[in-house]
Order: C-alpha cells, then sequence, then structure tokens
C-alpha cells in the first residue's frame, strides 16, 4: 500500500520538464485567446438576478450572454423566471443615468432573455419595443438572437425590418442575418432602400452582410464594381434606380453646405444630454421660431396640416426626429405624399393638399403658406417624390435652440395620453 502511494505521489510530481510543459500550454492558450483566464475568473459581466436562486446573468465568453441556474446555462425562460428577470430590466433601466455599467447589463440581459424567450417572454420584448422607441436597437437585437437560434416568426420580421431605421453597427448586422434566415422577404421599395442604406454605413463585414440580405430578398445578384475601393453596394444602388425610378434614390443624404448645425453634432449632443432636464419652455419657443407651429400639432399648439406630433415620441427615436428635421426628404411618409399641381394657365404649386371646399383644393406649400385652387382650373397633379417641409429649419435657430426642440418634441405634451406605455406592473 505504501508502495503504492509513494508511485502516485511521483505520478504527480511537477518536475522542471512538467512546469515547463505547463507554461508552454499556458502561453499558447494566451496567444490563442488572450480573454480566455479572465473571463474564466472574472467575467466582465456577471449579476446575480434577486428572487431566483443561484440564478446569474453572466457573460461566459466575449459577448456570449447567458442565464445560468447552479452553473448551467438555462434552456428556455418560463412563468417563474419572467417575473424576476422583468423586475431586473427595469431595476437595470432606471440605474442608466446613475451606473454606467447599468446600459451594457441592460443589453446583456436582453440579449440572453431573447435567446431562450418563451412566448411570454417574447410578447413583453414586443411590448418593450413599441413602447420604448429609444430601446428599440437593442431589443432588436435580442429579437434577432432568438430568431437566428429558434423558430422564425412573422411577428418577429416585422419587428427587425422596421428597426432597419434605427440600428447601426454591430445590431444592425445581427438584425440583417436574422433576417436572411427568414423564408419571408421583403417586395418593398421601402425597405430594399433601408438596407442598401444601412449597408454604405457599413464596414467591409457588414456590407457583405447587406449584400447577402439583398440577394435573399430580391433573388437577383448584381455584378460588383472593378475598382477595389468600392462597395459592393454600389452596384445595387444603380440596380435601385433602374428598378424603382418613381422612388426616392438609396443614397445617403448629405447636407447643404449653409447647414448652420450639423446633424452629427447635434445628434453627440442629444446623446451627452440624455440624463438631463429638458428645457420645456425654450423648446417651446423654439417649435414656433422654427415655423414648426404652422404646420404641425403638438399638444394643443399648432396647426393639423402635417402630420400630428403629438405623440411623435411614441414613435420615433429622437435620432429619427432629428433626421426628419434636418434631411425631411430622406423618408417621405406615405401617409403625407406631396403633389405639383398644374394649373390650365401655366402655373406650378407644390405641397401637400388638404381638405377645402367641394369646388377647391388647397394646398400647403413649402413656406407653410395656404394655397387655394379652384378645380376647374387644375389641369394635372403630380405625385412628387419629395417633402413639402423646407431644409433649412435649424438654421433660424441657436445651437441650444435646436437641440431643446428636439427634446421638446421627444416628451408628452401635457395632457397627452401615456396609452402603450410599459409599467413595471
Amino acid at each position: 500500500m505504501e508502495s503504492q502511494l509513494n508511485s502516485n505521489s511521483e505520478a504527480f510530481m511537477i518536475t522542471p520538464s512538467k512546469a515547463s510543459l505547463i507554461r508552454t500550454v499556458i502561453i499558447l492558450l494566451v496567444l490563442i485567446n488572450p480573454r480566455f483566464f479572465l473571463q474564466a475568473a472574472t467575467p466582465e459581466i456577471s449579476l446575480q438576478i434577486e428572487r431566483l436562486e443561484n440564478t446569474w446573468l453572466q457573460e461566459v465568453a466575449e459577448g456570449d450572454y447567458r442565464i445560468l441556474v447552479e452553473g448551467e446555462p438555462l434552456k428556455r425562460i418560463s412563468g417563474a423566471e419572467l417575473p424576476a428577470l422583468r423586475d431586473l430590466e427595469i431595476k437595470l433601466q432606471n440605474q442608466k443615468n446613475q451606473d454606467p455599467q447599468a446600459a451594457r447589463k441592460l443589453n446583456a440581459l436582453l440579449i440572453a432573455m431573447g435567446r431562450i424567450a418563451d412566448e411570454p417572454t417574447l410578447i413583453y420584448l414586443h411590448e418593450l419595443f413599441e413602447s420604448y422607441p429609444e430601446r428599440r436597437n437593442d431589443i432588436a437585437e435580442a429579437i434577432s438572437w432568438y430568431s437566428q437560434e429558434n423558430q422564425r416568426r412573422d411577428a418577429d420580421w416585422r419587428i427587425l425590418v422596421r428597426s432597419l431605421n434605427i440600428v447601426e453597427g454591430k445590431q444592425a448586422q445581427a438584425v440583417m442575418q436574422a433576417l436572411t434566415r427568414f423564408h419571408r422577404r421583403s417586395n418593398k421599395a421601402q425597405w430594399i432602400r433601408q438596407v442598401i442604406l444601412v449597408g454604405l454605413q457599413q464596414d467591409a463585414q457588414g456590407q457583405e452582410i447587406a449584400v447577402k440580405l439583398l440577394e435573399h430578398w430580391t433573388g437577383q445578384k448584381q455584378v460588383q464594381p472593378q475598382a477595389e475601393d468600392s462597395s459592393p453596394l454600389v452596384a445595387w444602388q444603380k440596380w435601385f434606380a433602374e428598378k424603382y425610378p418613381d422612388e426616392l434614390p438609396a443614397v445617403l443624404p448629405v447636407e447643404p453646405a449653409d447647414t448652420r448645425w450639423k446633424y452629427r453634432d447635434l445628434l453627440a449632443e442629444l446623446q451627452k444630454r440624455s440624463a438631463e432636464p429638458v428645457n420645456l419652455k425654450l423648446g417651446a419657443q423654439a417649435f414656433v421660431k422654427a415655423t414648426c407651429v404652422k404646420c404641425h400639432l403638438f399638444g394643443k399648439t399648432g396647426e393639423k396640416i402635417g402630420p400630428d406630433l403629438t405623440h411623435v415620441s411614441r414613435r420615433f427615436q429622437q435620432k429619427e426626429i432629428l433626421q426628419a428635421t434636418v434631411f425631411p426628404s430622406h423618408f417621405v411618409s406615405e401617409e403625407y405624399p406631396t403633389f405639383t399641381i398644374v394649373t390650365s394657365a401655366g402655373k406650378t404649386f407644390t405641397g401637400m393638399m388638404g381638405a377645402a371646399g367641394p369646388d377647391e383644393i388647397m394646398l400647403l406649400t413649402s413656406e407653410g403658406k395656404r394655397q387655394l385652387l379652384k378645380k376647374k382650373d387644375v389641369e394635372e397633379i403630380i405625385p412628387v417624390k419629395k417633402s413639402s417641409m423646407p431644409e433649412g429649419l435649424l438654421n433660424l435657430l441657436t445651437k441650444e435652440e435646436a437641440i431643446q426642440l428636439i427634446r421638446y418634441l421627444s416628451k408628452l405634451p401635457e395632457g397627452a395620453s401615456e396609452r402603450y406605455r410599459h409599467t413595471s406592473r
């Protein structure tokens, strides 16, 4: 027995040659994945989930977020886990302004929930998407994980397609990859155009993903340009112009040379100030000064000729509101089309048509003026793929007024309905 113990002890002794071998293996592992030991010892995200015993939200590898129960990944969320996960999601959302890591933890939680979502969890994610425009990027990414690792549902397809207007970077890549896995395709020009626009803002990998989605949706391939520095989306831009000559071109917006405030500068400032209170008084003044009041209703202020902006914060992100203000013709709503009217006298008027008398047509011009025309004098009505909203409205404002105007519109005015608002109940 003693000789056997001695033999076993010798077998487990770390000799100089064994130590050298171990060091070599460790060095190789570090070279292959330098984050291996850091993640194994101290994951970047490791958060205990209250009300669930031995349950953690954890980053098990870079970008790989899981819900672990006693160290094992949870395979599917059930009625027992969802209330606790929902409470954690609300808690992290409330901490975003105080804890710089809360936003990343929240993103990780949504992804982890999306991967193993059951039907009630998916309903909850959809509710969040509809209730909180500013959070749609993260929620779309979570749903894209569900779609890639589970079944593909029509309701999720619609959410992912809608998110193409707002997702950027890696989140846009995740959404486009998920959409290529659906059998359902988009035959709407506006969504094909949006994929091209998203792709144009991507790196080489993202552009390749965008091309695969375009090929999946259209059933076509485009010959790529020969120039090495040319984007593969250039061929798709040309194809789109030929296929849909009456649609807005699939090109990124360009700011006029006389633009007083740059879109990217204003967007960065809005994101920087997200936790600050809104100057409602200055925002209301800017709403009048920029002449928005002539065409738009916001609460009890303004004219209901163009889109009613009272609930715009429940439909669009601040980024979308800013973009629509700086580049009004980049997206033109089908609900508010623009027309050019040619009279029998050879005069032309362009704008949105509104209600008038039985024998008249009312046209709201880009200057905010109402033009009444007799129907008997109208010779031709031509649809125009351009917004009647004029460019350069923010040029009328100081930078602070421009910022507070967008933030003002991103809040519900006094007396507006809170319907569809997500609560902790």
